[in-house]
């Protein structure tokens, strides 16, 4: 039966003459509709193009090797068919239904499709298939000296503009604050109002490679017009309504005087830092007399927010911050160039500006890439769509702004699905998508989209549909319009989805309370399906703070798992022991770590074994604890650590970081104490993890031992969304914990999404932030903020309140067959409950609505019995651990 979406997979397959937007639901096979499109690209027709002159581009270096290991089969596949190989029965109906397309649709004679596969074939591995950051680096090194890069540049991850920024911030604080600064009283006056870890941030920011120093911090008379209509929309909203009881018109009128002071400091050339700020609109509620018009409630919330943070002295201090700060900015940036370093926001920006400025590069890279396919379009930042408009472009044409880019046709070929942009964080934009959409539209793109649905079973593709139906409604450049997908798949008995509500009668459950409760009835959940491979289950989480009663619960029940989230590895128990350990190593006088040690799986000392030696003065590895101040057991383990610390010591300085690291681990017996303790194959990962990083530091920047764990304590400290260390490939047999955003582009047979009744986390704004819809900088220093920061802090909160019924999207289409939701009944506000409570599938007084629901009360789920051996992650008996120990302790002792 052919799929109901056919007709646009058709065109989008063959119509190799024009550029195309494809639109593609979840799980309706755009992997396979972008292999095609190559395929049909360097094989059809009077004048194909060869594999290196089509360029495609992911989100990820594994989607990237999935089309090229997807393409290497297809184009072996071909060659067989055509010269009588042996093929498997499905592999030959594939190959045929190709062989057949090419010759009946394009003309093109079996001899030369067969001649240009193993061409293609011979060729892959030049063809430019990668990210977009890979190809960035590739167009750099084509044009250095256009580019203004070293020819032999090197990608900084951030550890070395980390450490560059470091030192120089330094060297240039002593220049600005010593004995004879320059600019003392300019100093004086912002020292006044902010502190210098406030001006720090935003010099930090600037020096990144996503401004220009020099244009930030001047007057902004676009942000003055936009604050200006909203004072005037202010004063209207009271126009025609019925005097209202409360404080309304003082607020209206308080918001008004407010914005417009703000806006004549926007526009000023030096708005002077002494201003008195007009007071803050008071919290006056929209009046129940007008509640019925709730498009002008809902501005008067944002004219409230807005004026609130916007005022004549926040436009004062970050203006003169960004001026005092700029020329730090551009040295900071000459400095890192000349180091050879391009950050990945380099790569974009001075790609972006590669091909928009210079004509010669252009026109050859446009003849040099006869297609460029672009996968995950609605994750692409404007950095990124500008870059593709303008190599989009036909030779011979050359439009210096995007917005007038004629797509030559048959040049692009997009996929993407706006109802699954979540990545905001990395720069996605709604607004730039809808706009780069529209330049190909309006260039002759054809629009095709893909809605047949071949992961999920009718009942989970059914509920999908009716929720989102309700709460994705269009909104230019903040919410596309909801477009349904269709199941392409037959039910299953016992398959759709279901809601588990945790309850409270009581009224006394906190939220650590609620995510155990959760927690254990996952557990049970999959206990109770034992003939199930535990690879078939995962848990989405929105954010990591659910995620240690999961890691709890599927411990205790002997639950083999695999973690893959944000903000967690670096707060996991055994990157702490072994930073600790590094800690030491380094500064023996360093008594924190030295008792962390004591505390960790290494030696498992108590709270009163700690103060014993504290007491004693005995928190130093360099000499063992006096006798008789442990019980002899402990005292042991403590001497056994000591003696390990002692020797270790000895190489440090010496030894390669990497083999110093290594070693720790391997002579501590780190891993199976800590795996253990903790997270079984889990733990053993995340700290070959940090071996491997300790290597490439010191490969890669000739970094020390202090060097790297100031590194690593920063990077604790910034919480930088580093994910867990995959433990291997999918054939990993264990339950998968990811956070929602690593799950985009994945399936599991049953999936959880828990915790869905937590708010979500907020986190510190940036200092300084481009906003690519307006071409300002958004600017912050402390308390202070900028005429355009409150802008874009109004539309980000829009933004985001739109993004996360995406992200419930992203997770409801996840699931194959078994889609279980869960949290607490009472949905916070801005949760993903929220949503499904607002499309009337979430529990309400004890009763389901719209999706069936099972209801559990809060510590009242029972403990699931531990797991059989087969499914353990902690299988291996007692007896074979320790003969390995003792095989492991003999070459230390030299009785090998």
């Amino acid at each position: 039966m052919a799929a109901p979406d056919k007709a646009d997979r058709d065109l989008a397959r063959l119509s190799l003459d024009k550029s195309v937007v494809v639109e593609a639901g979840a799980g309706t096979g755009k992997t396979t509709l972008l292999t095609d499109r190559i395929l049909f690209l360097v094989l059809a027709g009077d004048k194909p193009s060869r594999i290196e002159e089509v360029v495609a581009l992911t989100f990820t270096e594994k989607a990237a090797g999935e089309i090229k290991v997807r393409l290497s089969e297809r184009l072996a596949e071909l060659s067989a068919v055509l010269s009588g190989g042996v093929l498997s029965a499905s592999a030959a109906a594939r190959a045929e239904k190709t062989a057949e397309e090419l010759r009946d649709h394009f003309k093109t004679p079996a001899a030369a499709i067969l001649e240009r596969a193993r061409a293609a074939l011979e060729d892959l591995d030049k063809a430019p298939i990668g990210t977009i950051h890979s190809f960035c680096s590739q167009l750099l090194r084509l044009y250095p000296l256009e580019a203004r890069v070293d020819p032999g540049f090197r990608v900084d991850e951030g550890e070395a503009f980390s450490e560059l920024f470091a030192s120089e911030w330094a060297r240039w604080l002593d220049d600005e604050l010593g004995e004879r600064p320059p600019r003392r009283a300019r100093w004086l006056e912002l020292l006044a109002v902010v502190s210098l870890e406030e001006l720090e941030s935003l010099a930090r920011e600037l020096g990144s490679e996503r401004f220009d120093p020099e244009t930030v911090g001047a007057s902004d008379p676009g942000a003055a017009a936009a604050l200006r209509a909203l004072a005037e929309s202010a004063a209207g909203l009271a126009a025609g309504r019925p005097k209202p009881r409360g404080g309304i018109l003082e607020a209206l009128a308080a918001i008004e005087k407010r914005l417009t002071a703000a806006a004549a400091a926007a526009e000023s050339e030096d708005p002077p830092l002494g201003v008195t700020d007009p007071p803050e609109p008071p919290n006056a509620k929209w009046p129940k007399a007008w509640e019925e018009d709730e498009a002008a409630a809902e501005q008067y919330e944002r004219l409230r927010l807005i004026a609130k943070a916007a005022s004549p002295r926040g436009e004062a201090v970050t203006r003169r911050a960004a001026r005092l700060l700029a020329p730090f900015a551009a040295r900071l940036r000459r400095e890192y160039a000349r180091r050879g370093w391009v950050s990945f926001d380099g790569l974009l920006r001075r790609a972006r500006d590669l091909v928009r400025d210079a004509a010669r590069p252009r026109e050859e890279l446009k003849r040099r890439f006869a297609a460029i396919l672009v996968d995950e379009f609605q994750d692409t930042d404007p950095l990124q769509g500008e870059l593709l408009l303008y190599l989009s472009e036909g030779p011979g044409s050359e439009s210096r702004a995007w917005s007038g880019v004629v797509p030559a046709p048959g040049r692009l070929f997009v996929v993407g699905d706006p109802k699954q942009s979540i990545y905001r964080f990395r720069g996605a934009d709604i607004a730039a998508y809808e706009g780069f959409i529209g330049r190909l539209r309006a260039g002759g793109a054809l629009a095709c989209d893909l809605t047949a649905n071949f992961r999920s079973v009718p009942g989970v593709v059914g509920p999908v549909n009716d929720v989102f139906s309700r709460v994705m409604r269009a909104e230019a450049g903040v919410q596309p319009a909801y477009k349904g997908i269709l199941a392409a798949k037959p039910d299953m008995p016992d398959a759709g989805v279901r809601v588990v509500a945790v309850t409270d009668p009581s009224g006394e459950a906190d939220a650590a309370a609620c995510q155990r409760t959760e927690a254990a009835w996952v557990a049970g959940r999959i206990l109770a399906d034992p003939l199930r491979p535990l690879k078939d289950f995962a848990v989405l989480l929105r954010s990591s703070s659910a995620l240690p009663a999961f890691l709890d619960a599927f411990k205790r029940a002997g639950i083999p798992y695999a973690v893959e989230i944000e903000r967690h590895f670096y707060g996991a128990p055994e990157v702490g022991d072994l930073l600790n350990l590094l800690r030491a190593l380094d500064d023996p006088d360093d008594r924190i770590a030295v008792t962390g040690l004591l505390r960790s799986p290494l030696v498992a000392l108590s709270d009163d074994g700690i103060l014993t030696l504290a007491r004693a003065a005995a928190l130093d590895y360099r000499k063992d604890p006096p006798a008789r101040t442990l019980p002899e057991d402990e005292r042991r383990a403590a001497v056994r650590l000591f003696e390990t610390l002692r020797a270790l010591r000895a190489r440090a300085g010496r030894a390669p970081l990497g083999e110093l690291v290594a070693a720790a681990i391997a002579e501590t017996r780190l891993p199976e104490l800590a795996a253990r303790a903790y997270h079984g194959q889990q733990t053993v990962s995340n700290l070959l993890k940090l071996q491997r990083l300790a290597a490439e530091a010191s490969e890669s920047r000739g970094a020390t031992l202090k060097d790297f764990v100031a590194e690593v304590q920063e990077s604790a400290r910034e919480s930088r969304r580093e994910g867990e260390s995959p433990l291997a490939d999918e054939r990993l047999e264990a339950v998968r914990i990811m956070s929602v955003h690593k799950s985009k582009g994945l399936e599991f047979p049953v999936v959880f999404v828990a915790n869905l009744s937590a708010r979500p986390a907020t986190g510190d704004k940036a200092a300084a932030r481009p906003d690519w819809t307006t071409n300002r900088t958004a600017l912050r220093v402390g308390a202070s903020v900028s005429a355009a920061a409150s802008l874009a802090d109004a539309r980000e909160k829009r933004m985001e309140r739109r993004e996360s019924v995406r992200l419930l999207y992203v997770a409801m289409t996840r699931a194959k067959e078994q889609l279980i939701l869960i949290g607490r009944e009472k949905a916070e506000s801005g949760s993903l409950a929220s949503h499904l409570d607002a499309a009337g599938a979430w529990p309400l007084g004890g009763l389901e609505r719209g999706l069936p629901a099972l209801f559990i009360q809060a510590g009242k789920v029972p403990e699931p019995e531990a797991a059989p051996a087969a499914r353990s992650a902690t299988g291996a008996d007692a007896a074979a651990t320790a003969r390995a120990w003792v095989a492991r302790a003999k070459p230390r002792a030299g009785t090998e």
